[in-house]
């Protein structure tokens, strides 16, 4: 599992954020929250992340906050919400 990147920000376009770590780019879906705290593009990041790998796709989320982490993993334990429900859901509630 990828618990946390660290890299430079390369670009930014809501919801995702491409971060290079040693010239491979990955591209993480954040929520809101952590979209307006990422730094400038150029910039050092770093995010804690969430990584999803289903049938037909693997998926990284990253949030700066550990509290957003922490949210996003409860509300996809529950029935019915999947990991871009999720990002949703903490991207109205910040």
């Amino acid at each position: 599992m990828i618990g946390r990147i660290s890299g430079i920000l390369l670009d930014k376009t809501p919801p995702l954020a491409l971060i290079d770590c040693n010239g491979v780019g990955y591209e993480c879906e954040v929520p809101m929250s952590t979209f307006y705290l990422l730094p400038q593009v150029g910039d050092k990041v770093t995010l804690l992340t969430h990584f999803v790998v289903r049938e037909d796709a693997q998926q990284l989320f990253g949030f700066i906050e550990l509290k957003d982490k922490t949210l996003f993993r409860t509300l996809i334990k529950v029935n019915g919400v999947g990991p871009k429900m999720a990002l949703g859901i903490l991207s109205s509630v910040d």
